[in-house]
């Protein structure tokens, strides 16, 4: 009877080993498939961003790329643009200079044709002054003035305006005198075109700092550049 109560025992013992073995193998089969799953997960995860991490890095060095190629072609174009600006600067310069030296050989013609005129037939007297008229017709300021800007205009485009603007009360020889500076023009060209020397050219630049109503810091030169 005890035999048989202890096989019983035994069995009973050996099927809750059995059962706590399973269950144990089973908890470290479940336990190992959530690592498992999680670790393929955090794998899967960190490639993703890996691969996410990439694009945005490709991406960003596309975009610098695009931006730096953009900037380089800014910069070309800006410099084309001055070295244009610069060029018709010159143009306009020599053009200039080059209409004030013409005026002046049309003023000596109208001087030295004055000069011998009466000694002349009516006839020829009247050629001469038919030409004196129209070399004066020519010599128009207004026109020549009208002209002038027209071509500044072009150079430097909205610089009577803005400067008419911001100071109203320049004259009309006052805003001549600022286009001749921002020509970059030398003080002997500025008084060869103006009809005047080179210290009323001077006066006049202390005349024109005070209407602009500039402090003794400002530069006169400086300031007209800036338009």
């Amino acid at each position: 009877m005890e035999i048989i109560d202890n096989t019983g025992v035994i069995y009973q013992i050996t099927i809750l080993i059995i059962f706590v073995v399973a269950l144990l193998f089973f908890i470290f089969m479940y336990r190992y498939s959530v690592a498992l799953r999680k670790s393929i997960i955090e794998e899967e995860e960190a490639k993703r961003l890996l691969t996410l991490n990439s694009f945005k890095l490709e991406k960003s060095v596309l975009e610098n790329q695009k931006l730096e190629a953009t900037q380089r072609m800014q910069h070309e174009r800006n410099l084309r643009l001055e070295q244009e600006v610069v060029l018709r600067n010159k143009e306009l310069v020599t053009s200039t200079l080059l209409i004030n030296r013409q005026k002046e050989i049309l003023a000596n013609i109208d001087k030295e044709a004055g000069h011998f005129s009466n000694a002349l037939p009516q006839a020829d007297r009247n050629i001469i002054k038919s030409i004196k008229k129209i070399i004066r017709v020519n010599s128009s300021m207004a026109h020549e003035w009208e002209d002038f800007k027209l071509h500044f205009d072009k150079v430097h485009p909205q610089f009577f305006q803005n400067l008419s603007e911001r100071h109203p009360g320049l004259s009309q020889h006052e805003i001549r005198h600022c286009a001749y500076i921002k020509m970059g023009l030398a003080t002997k060209e500025i008084a060869r075109l103006m009809n005047i020397n080179a210290t009323s050219v001077q006066i006049a630049r202390v005349r024109l700092k005070k209407k602009l109503e500039l402090d003794r810091e400002t530069d006169l030169i400086s300031y007209i550049m800036e338009y």
